[in-house]
């Protein structure tokens, strides 16, 4: 697909799903550049691709599908690699200049994944926030765990700072957390929480 053929509508939740190439990534921040509105968009994309279902349980595969797919194609079974694999394909970096921060439904807030764990429907990230943000009451679906990296964070009566570690077990739920002065955090959590008992709090 070509720019001239790009549509926002089309490429907006492949991006949220992070199945673009560079230069179509390139090109959604761009439209949302030129047209801020489109952020709320994305979005709902994005909110969406966190809460699709991944219900079907994950299958091995069986030690010997490789020499059997071969054997029923009538060809000869390749080499297999006996070299490692080169050093850097064992980790992600992810340099800070390069994150993607994405506006939160929460207003004041953002977000920037830096993995999704489909089998074990997990996202880790950053969420930063500005001064005076309220964030929602919601269930944990599964174990939460938040680093604080910078300003102050309200949580259940106590206030959290820098390097200050907070962990949420499976079906617990929290007041509404605020910020008086901003923050940042890292978090790893369910994408299966649930918002539904309240509406997002405003500002």
């Amino acid at each position: 697909m070509t720019a001239e053929n790009n549509c926002f509508c089309e490429l907006a939740p492949l991006y949220a799903l992070d199945l673009l190439d560079e230069t179509e990534r390139t090109w959604v921040e761009q439209q949302i550049a030129d047209c801020p509105e489109l952020a709320g968009e994305l979005a709902g994309y994005e909110a969406g691709s966190t809460a699709m279902p991944y219900s079907l349980p994950v299958l091995p595969l069986a030690a010997n599908v490789k020499e059997r797919l071969f054997d029923r194609l009538q060809l000869p079974t390749p080499e297999l690699a006996t070299e490692a694999p080169p050093l850097a394909s064992a980790f992600r970096v992810l340099r800070s200049q390069n994150l993607k921060w994405h506006p939160h439904p929460t207003p004041g807030v953002q977000i920037a994944i830096v993995h999704r764990d489909l089998s074990r429907r997990e996202i880790s990230g950053l969420l930063k926030a500005e001064p005076g943000v309220n964030y929602p009451i919601h269930r944990h679906a599964a174990t939460e765990e938040i680093l604080m990296l910078e300003g102050d964070l309200r949580l259940n009566g106590e206030v959290y700072g820098a390097l200050d570690y907070i962990r949420s077990l499976p079906d617990s739920v929290h007041e509404p957390s605020h910020t008086t002065n901003g923050c940042m955090f890292f978090f790893r959590t369910s994408m299966d929480d649930d918002y539904s008992e309240l509406a997002v709090a405003e500002i």
